[in-house]
């Protein structure tokens, strides 16, 4: 296997598993690919750990991720870190296909672990570059299906999405009627709308990604001249 962390940085992954052997064996094969993995046996050292530190990746167990909570603490923590879930029942399986949450099963394959892992850190969300803006949704298509386009920046966008459908694939396109364009995006993270009216909605976030320069320069001057509420968060 090649190694996926030659900077001088290593990149931190928690691993927070109540099986001390499988726990140990997946650091090992993550330090052996120059990572620097930190081993949590508890759920609650592992929800102490994700509020309490910083981290570049959460690999957890199905049941610590959902029947803990622990990936709604890390997310409301550190949203810009992936989650990957290892193991569980078909429900789990699911829920982590339906939000867009890698996932690995039992007994776990050391080359697609270390898949997974690899483009969790290159998802992993940088920092913003510009300020975004909250406006009034409008529709978009993503794969066929109705979006709303409910904040924009230079870089990128928030989608909503349906919860019915699948998360969309790592990278996807964008078409926006409203200016007769289509972007190339990659997906950043996904989440819960947040409010209880908002069950069935999930909410993206996407990073342009090989756009070209024209469908880049019609979104940015749609940027610049969108009316919204700025943020930088």
């Amino acid at each position: 296997m090649c190694n996926i962390a030659s900077r001088m940085s290593r990149p931190v992954v928690v691993v927070a598993s109540p099986d001390r052997t499988e726990a140990a064996q997946l650091c090992d094969w993550l330090r052996a690919e120059g990572l620097e993995p930190m081993p949590v046996l508890s759920l609650h050292t592992a929800r102490h750990e994700v509020q309490s530190r910083k981290y570049d990746v959460l690999i957890a167990d199905a049941a610590f991720a959902f029947d803990g909570d622990l990936q709604a603490i890390a997310r409301a923590n550190n949203a810009r870190a992936p989650l990957v879930v290892v193991g569980g029942n078909a429900t789990a399986r699911a829920r982590a296909e339906r939000n867009g949450i890698s996932h690995v099963e039992r007994p776990v394959d050391p080359a697609v672990l270390l898949c997974h892992v690899t483009m969790a850190i290159a998802e992993g969300r940088p920092p913003r570059r510009s300020p975004r803006k909250c406006i009034t949704p409008f529709q978009s298509v993503v794969e066929g299906a109705p979006a709303y386009i409910i904040d924009v920046s230079n870089e990128g966008l928030r989608l909503a999405l349906s919860r019915r459908r699948l998360a969309p694939a790592p990278q996807f396109t964008v078409r926006i009627p409203l200016i007769g364009t289509t972007l190339t995006v990659r997906r950043v993270w996904v989440g819960s709308a947040g409010a209880a009216e908002n069950s069935d909605t999930a909410v993206c976030g996407v990073e342009l990604f090989r756009s070209g320069s024209r469908a880049e320069q019609s979104w940015r001057t749609f940027v610049s001249t969108v009316s919204g509420r700025m943020t930088i968060d």
